[in-house]
């Protein structure tokens, strides 16, 4: 093998570095310091009582959400009933009346927010992962 190929070989190897190099960092849930960012929007699904059609009269359950790009991954503690997710694309926002207020005029656009994580365990939660919002 030539030098200007072993040379080619080596320059290639290295600009493809940095796509493998660092292993992902998953969030953690109960973190009260957890931030995300993402876009803004608003979403509704059905809610009571058969949470399945609001067109054959379920309620309207609204409320905002983060798109995530990239995707995050999120790990539980040990003896924690959290469920880990691999790729996270969706979080459900969990707000109080001052929050949506305040929230409001910016969806549509990437937000940044702090708070703590937890995973969906009722039929109110529409994501697999919440973040409550921290005030």
């Amino acid at each position: 093998m030539t030098r200007a190929a072993i040379a080619l070989a080596w320059l290639l190897a290295v600009q493809a570095a940095p796509a493998c190099a660092a292993p992902v960092q998953c969030l953690k849930y109960g973190v009260d310091t957890t931030v995300v960012a993402g876009k803004l929007h608003r979403a509704t699904f059905p809610g009571r009582p058969n949470y399945e059609s609001v067109a054959d009269g379920d309620e309207p359950e609204t409320g905002y959400y983060l798109s995530l790009d990239p995707a995050i991954c999120t790990v539980s503690g040990a003896g924690s009933n959290e469920t880990d997710f691999a790729s996270v694309r969706e979080i459900q926002l969990v707000l109080n009346a001052a929050q949506y207020a305040e929230l409001k005029p910016r969806l549509g656009t990437v937000v940044r927010l702090r708070g703590k994580l937890f995973s969906a365990f009722t039929g109110h939660h529409h994501a697999d992962v919440l973040l409550q919002v921290a005030k």
